[in-house]
């Protein structure tokens, strides 16, 4: 496996550079044994885990026909209730769209009918303004006839008034003067 690979070479790359330092000329030779026999004893060591680990990780990597079999309907068996649980839901959710939806369309009903109503009383109400307007019309007409008959009555009545005083100032005149 990748892993240790990767430990024994960063185990060869850290031996090659220790065994690469020059030795002092001071050192004793029995040191350099120990040295040896102590890098020989890690080296198995790390051999050892190397080993252990490959055997690890290829016992991972192995198929397990039975546990993979029981996974399988476990899984299938949650695939299964879930698929219940969603349609449940999606179909407890489609119906309180559907009654929302109900809801809306009546409360757009009732205002479609308020504005019938509301479009009726104004049709009502230019009928009503049509016919102010045509009274408008006629009252001008009746005022302007009215001025123009009470002008001609004033005119008449100014005549009778001076007639009337020319009587009563002749009849006055004549008592007067017998």
């Amino acid at each position: 496996m990748a892993f240790p690979a990767l430990l024994s070479e960063v185990y060869e790359a850290f031996r090659r550079n220790v065994g690469a330092d020059e030795r002092p000329a001071r050192v004793v030779p029995e040191a350099a044994v120990i040295e040896d026999t102590r890098f020989r004893s890690i080296d198995g060591k790390f051999d050892a885990l190397s080993h252990t680990m490959d055997q690890r990780f290829d016992a991972l990597s192995q198929p397990r026909d039975g546990l993979s079999g029981v996974m399988d309907h476990r899984f299938d068996a949650l695939n299964h209730a879930m698929d219940q649980r969603f349609g449940t839901f999606g179909h407890q959710v489609g119906q309180r769209f559907d009654a929302l939806g109900r809801m809306i369309d009546d409360r757009f009903a009732r205002v479609d009918q308020q504005f019938v109503a509301r479009d009726v009383r104004f049709a009502r109400l230019e009928t009503k303004t049509a016919t102010i307007a045509a009274m408008d019309v006629w009252l001008e007409r009746l005022e302007t006839k009215t001025a123009t008959e009470f002008r001609y009555l004033r005119w008449g009545l100014g005549i009778v008034i001076a007639l009337v005083l020319g009587l009563v100032t002749k009849v006055i005149l004549d008592w007067l003067m017998p």
